[in-house]
């Protein structure tokens, strides 16, 4: 590693590099227009120059990360940055939108959203819960009704796998237990959306506290046990809203199969009943039910919840879905404004209350109208996003800033953990080299890694949803200096380096190649010189000694990487790491200075601020 220091001197941890602005489309959607109107009049009104427009390759880089989760090919570079059309952006915005990898994105940032990192209720299904998601999201089914059925569900949880198979981490799950329209089962009343409601059962107020705080952006929770202290907020507000939930029971589908399931998941049928029951006698969190059994039902705006008992959800979500609802419509526009631009007009994304004003409310009405009028349609929602002024903004600094608070310039933010292993992946062509291990897969790799960051970093679950919005520097790090990365830049057959090194041309073709996988722009003339001089330059041929537990790379058996070994994974950890006995380079090769080069400028790329941030 030391011998990379002086690579990482040429590179100066790669500034993030200001380009010039690309041809940017004179046209945009009318909601897209009228939100920069409003806000670059409040520029005007507070003195504020903002910050020039965004380079064509750092705009198609930003869009890749946030619709996609993965920076672009190299190939999708060059095109784009040789295409002169006028409406060029906007035509990738769509290409992103349809592309399937759209499905995976955001399947994944709500089940994370809904269901957190981990789940340990006996009846919940979640890899039916996600098979549902990708449904929802492969239809593009409306934001107002994705919420109705989430609200609403009833039928059965699941088949019946064993409990790990069901809720493992999501990158495990094979292509076809995913694929919402697989025939693996009986599956005419699987209904995959109740598993969010079966997570809580036992616990109503906390399925209460993430309905309000993620659907309408309020957070009610503090009222559970108290009135708040400084919001309108009462304990009777807080029971009324969760009893609109408690008429929801699970009866069990087998006779007997609540006893004898053994490791599997409990299948139960989800429905809506007159009398609920308090819940399992012999479990102690019986208890959390009762407060809300005999109590009447209301929305949070204090409308009573009048119809039949078993149509409480549904008129719920009728309440919280409708057009008039003052919350619905304004938390998720607000929601994913913070998501692509780093800062909500209420911020935090998810507090909307009377103390905590948004900035702009004319900007974010003006939003949620469109949202609204387009049959709240989330596609079209994060196009109209990624074509305002403010978000092709370049992170440079602005004239007559404060705090960003009107987003005169784009945040910088660390890629998240999936952004930053599917880009380290893309960048080195390292799934090439996956496909070919015995029992080694993108999605271990993945799994590890996640399990690793939480593991070494003991991740607040309650913090969990505004980390995901943005990574963490040591995060990052832990990442980049480990064997992934480690593999990715030594010249294995099928990984960029060894293509990279194999091409025709001279050392411009490669270094510029490089740089359009790892940073999606070219090198500017001076980088160009630096690193022609540096790979040319003399220098010790440096021999890595091979730890002493470590056997040298060669061929696994079936099913042994990614299994722990004995002790490991007790207490949490993360396990042995698949990718250990790859980090070598090949039996038989030997490094030369020009090689060794090339592998310190990679890796210095990889390694750079340009690579792990969004910007």
């Amino acid at each position: 590693m030391l011998r990379r220091s002086s690579a990482l001197l040429v590179l100066l941890i790669l500034p993030l590099w200001c380009g010039k602005a690309g041809a940017q489309s004179s046209a945009k959607p009318a909601g897209a227009a009228a939100i920069d109107r409003t806000i670059q009049a409040a520029w005007k009104r507070e003195n504020i120059t903002p910050a020039p427009p965004v380079d064509d390759a750092r705009f198609l880089r930003r869009i890749y990360l946030d619709i996609v989760g993965t920076i672009p090919p190299p190939g999708v570079v060059e095109d784009f940055l040789a295409d002169k059309s006028p409406d060029k952006r906007e035509k990738a915005v769509d290409a992103l939108l349809s592309d399937p990898r759209y499905v995976d994105r955001w399947s994944e940032y709500w089940d994370t959203v809904l269901m957190g990192k981990t789940t340990f209720a006996p009846n919940v299904d979640r890899n039916e819960f996600r098979r549902w998601l990708r449904g929802a999201f492969a239809k593009n089914t409306p934001y107002n009704q994705f919420v109705t059925e989430l609200i609403t569900a009833t039928g059965q949880n699941s088949t019946g796998p064993t409990y790990a198979e069901a809720n493992g981490p999501a990158m495990m799950m094979r292509p076809a237990e995913l694929d919402p329209s697989a025939p693996l089962a009986d599956r005419s009343n699987i209904n995959g959306a109740v598993n969010w409601q079966l997570k809580y059962f036992q616990t109503p107020a906390d399925l209460a506290g993430v309905a309000s705080k993620v659907f309408l952006g309020v957070q009610i929770q503090c009222a559970q046990c108290h009135d708040h202290k400084t919001e309108k907020w009462k304990q009777t507000d807080f029971r009324a809203f969760t009893a609109c939930f408690m008429q929801a029971v699970p009866a069990p589908v087998d006779r007997g199969q609540m006893q004898n399931a053994g490791m599997n998941v409990r299948k139960v049928n989800l429905r809506d009943v007159n009398f609920p029951m308090p819940g399992n006698r012999m479990n102690p969190m019986a208890a959390d039910r009762q407060p809300y059994l005999n109590v009447d039902p209301a929305v949070l705006d204090g409308t009573p919840v009048s119809g039949p008992r078993a149509d409480r959800r549904r008129e719920l979500a009728a309440w919280m879905t409708d057009k008039k609802n003052p919350w619905f419509a304004q938390a998720i526009v607000n929601r994913m404004w913070a998501k692509f631009l780093g800062r909500g007009f209420v911020e935090p994304f998810d507090d909307f209350r009377p103390s905590n004003p948004p900035v702009l409310p004319e900007a974010l009405q003006q939003l949620a109208d469109d949202f609204v009028a387009h049959h709240y349609d989330l596609k079209h929602l994060i196009k109209t996003i990624c074509l305002t002024q403010v978000y092709q903004l370049s992170p440079a600094p602005s004239i007559g800033e404060t705090d960003n608070k009107l987003w005169e310039r784009f945040r910088l933010t660390p890629m998240g953990t999936d952004e930053l292993l599917n880009s380290l992946v893309a960048a080195t062509n390292f799934q090439a080299v996956l496909a070919r291990m015995p029992g080694g897969s993108l999605e271990q790799i993945k799994a590890r890694m996640t399990r690793q960051l939480s593991f070494v970093f003991n991740t607040d679950e309650e913090d969990m949803e505004q980390k995901e919005f943005e990574g963490t520097i040591p995060q990052a790090l832990l990442m980049l200096n480990g064997n992934l990365t480690n593999a990715g830049v030594t010249p294995i057959p099928g990984t960029a380096l060894s293509e990279v090194m194999a091409m025709p041309g001279d050392d411009a073709a490669k270094i510029e190649a490089l740089y359009l996988r790892t940073v999606s722009r070219k090198p500017t003339a001076t980088e160009l010189q630096k690193w022609t001089d540096f790979v040319n330059a003399p220098r010790e041929v440096t021999i890595s000694p091979r730890p002493a537990n470590q056997p040298p790379p060669g061929p696994m058996r079936p099913g042994q990487a990614g299994k722990p070994s004995q002790g490991q994974g007790a207490r949490g950890g993360p396990g042995p790491d698949p990718l250990a006995r790859l980090g070598a380079r090949p039996m038989g090769q030997r490094p030369t200075a020009r090689l060794q080069a090339y592998e310190d400028l990679f890796w210095a790329l990889l390694n750079s601020s340009e690579f792990v941030f969004n910007h």
